[in-house]
């Protein structure tokens, strides 16, 4: 996305084996692989499982509820994008299915978040191909 400043926001990169997740949240819903062996979930998406070892995965639609894990604040813009955002709260959410994402929060000031905080899953679309999994407190 450019802005009239040039200025473009930094995004993923679509791969074969990321596509299913980003197809997933173009229609807003956040997808997870889980292994075929031992039934856990995993993101960000791998080759293979990462507890035990297995190649075989299943695409499977995720709650979409979290608790704030952790975050941070980033008061130094590394990229032209982030100059007028900042500061710029980046979060860890840990999913109900188990694994942890690194995402952005709306709807709640940084003054307000809380460890443990209950999350629900949001999307913000950037452009035709990108949507952004977001996460927005559980009671807004």
């Amino acid at each position: 996305m450019t802005r009239p400043d040039g200025a473009q926001r930094p995004l993923p990169e679509i791969t074969p084996l990321t596509e299913p997740f980003w197809a997933g949240a173009r229609d807003r819903v956040l997808l997870l692989q889980r292994c075929a062996r031992c039934r856990r979930f995993r993101f960000p998406p791998e080759h293979g499982c990462g507890y035990c070892g297995s190649p075989e995965f299943t695409w499977e639609r995720a709650s979409g509820r979290a608790t704030l894990y952790s975050w941070t604040v980033a008061h130094s813009p590394h990229l032209p994008f982030f100059m007028e955002r900042l500061p710029w709260p980046v979060a860890v959410v840990q999913l109900e299915e188990g694994p942890r994402m690194v995402t952005n929060l709306v709807g709640v000031p940084v003054e307000r978040y809380e460890f443990g905080m209950p999350l629900v899953v949001d999307f913000l679309e950037v452009d035709s191909e990108i949507t952004l999994p977001v996460f927005r407190p559980a009671d807004s």
